[in-house]
């Protein structure tokens, strides 16, 4: 039986940043050529070619211009880059980046560069690089890729360990020929990009997480503080929570309860004395909060929260059907077990489980596929069963059971059914009682003499 998901659509602050981000797109990009090419430009505005044979390919990426970068608040550094071509199959390439201490030939130019005069590249390899001048970061693994497909790289530790605000990436060691977009190419959206965020200034890592889909029952709300201005100064928090109000498209302080912490505590429980309005959470609720930090080694102390926001969604058990009761004649039989479950889709991500189980009944029946919501069940010997269905979204299950009763006869079926004795008439036991009976009970004693002693008159 088909299932019915009950799903709620939560509203969710889509524009809020985690943390301040900032994005970079390639300053240059090229591609080089071994073979008969190694001191030949190959720029192609279009494409960046890897490949580990023929004359072998492999294409350089530069970004320069990030001295303005502050790697000590640095939280995540992605460098995304795309295919510019569709390919077919299994494919893989290798990323690496030059050492920021190795300075050959960093001023390269897109129309400069060449397999030989590469930074960091080993001209006598088709696919590796000089490892002591490059590190290798990840590889990056695909199957049936399409243009524009993008793929991301953690480089982290490139942009940590930078001193002059270039740094540059290899793009190498591919079975075969794939081409990923230069930094100049004509759709905008495939240039190599480096995506970076920073740690907020104040508290950070809230729990729940940003757009978090939680329970009602939720205890409590929790972050990480910042590092006091002085060390060792004592900090101490504001926490708002609250909901929009009718027409509002972002949440405001005022409109919010408020609890005024302690100092370096970085907890608060969700109830009615901290938060007299909301501290009673409602299911199908978008919920927002701020944690203002006070550092008093700074002027002004005031170090204000981002707005985070989590939605809560009671997961209900899910409503199972095992199907109407049955009760049949006639062997063998393969009866159709129909299950419905009505589910909401809780929780996120969702996975529904079935289970078929057997609660009573001749052990000789055999449930076909008891792991689908409809099955079968053969069933080769008279009896009375009964048969559970049992779903699970993950966290929690519910069952129901449905009884099928099988006999031989219709009228076998019936009193197996009922459990009434039959009619002591009924010597057949076919369910009516008739000359048949009486036939059945004295024809085979017809005219017997059971008289020993004077044989009834013979």
């Amino acid at each position: 039986m088909k299932k019915l998901y009950l799903l709620f659509v939560i509203a969710i602050l889509t524009s809020v940043v985690f943390g301040e981000s900032v994005s970079f797109t390639a300053n240059v990009s090229c591609r080089t050529e071994g073979g008969s090419y190694v001191d030949t430009n190959r720029t192609d505005s279009s494409k960046l070619s890897v490949r580990r044979t023929s004359n072998g390919n492999k294409s350089w990426i530069k970004f320069t211009g990030l001295e303005s970068v502050d790697t000590a608040r640095l939280k995540t550094a992605v460098l995304t880059i795309a295919l510019q071509e569709n390919k077919t199959g299994a494919q893989s390439c290798d990323v690496s980046y030059v050492n920021d201490d190795c300075l050959d030939n960093i001023t390269w130019a897109e129309n400069t560069i060449t397999w030989n005069n590469a930074p960091g590249n080993d001209p006598g390899s088709l696919a590796a690089l000089d490892t002591t001048k490059t590190t290798y970061l990840s590889t990056v693994n695909f199957t049936n890729g399409v243009a524009g497909q993008t793929f991301d790289i953690d480089v982290l530790a490139v942009l940590q360990t930078d001193t002059d605000g270039i740094v540059q990436f290899v793009l190498h060691n591919s079975p075969n020929l794939l081409n990923f977009a230069t930094h100049d190419n004509s759709v905008t959206a495939r240039r190599p990009v480096l995506n970076i965020v920073y740690y907020p200034i104040g508290a950070d890592e809230p729990s729940p997480a940003v757009g978090a889909v939680v329970e009602t029952s939720l205890q409590a709300l929790s972050w990480t503080l910042p590092e006091p201005n002085a060390p060792g100064t004592p900090i101490y928090c504001d926490v708002y929570l609250g909901t929009l109000l009718p027409g509002q498209t972002e949440p405001n302080r005022p409109q919010m309860d408020k609890a005024t912490l302690g100092n370096n505590v970085n907890t608060v429980a969700i109830n009615t004395t901290n938060f007299p309005a909301f501290g009673a959470l409602a299911d199908k609720t978008t919920y927002y909060w701020f944690v203002d930090c006070h550092d008093s080694s700074k002027v002004p102390s005031l170090i204000p929260g981002e707005p985070w926001s989590f939605s809560t969604y009671n997961n209900e058990v899910p409503v199972v059907e095992a199907g109407a009761n049955q009760t049949l004649w006639g062997l063998p039989l393969e009866v159709s077990l129909d299950g419905t479950v009505t589910d909401d889709g809780m929780p996120v991500p969702h996975t529904l489980t079935y289970a078929w189980t057997q609660v009573s009944g001749p052990v000789s029946a055999v449930i076909n596929s008891p792991a689908a919501e409809d099955t079968t069940v053969t069933i080769t010997e008279r009896g009375d069963y009964q048969f559970m269905l049992t779903a699970s979204d993950g966290e929690k299950e519910s069952s129901d059971s449905l009884r099928i009763v099988v006999g031989d006869t219709s009228c076998d079926a019936s009193h197996i059914e009922t459990g009434a004795a039959y009619n002591i008439g009924d010597y057949n036991r076919d369910c009516i009682v008739d000359l048949i009976d009486m036939v059945e009970l004295i024809a085979a004693d017809w005219l017997n003499c059971t008289d020993t002693l004077v044989f009834c008159g013979n």
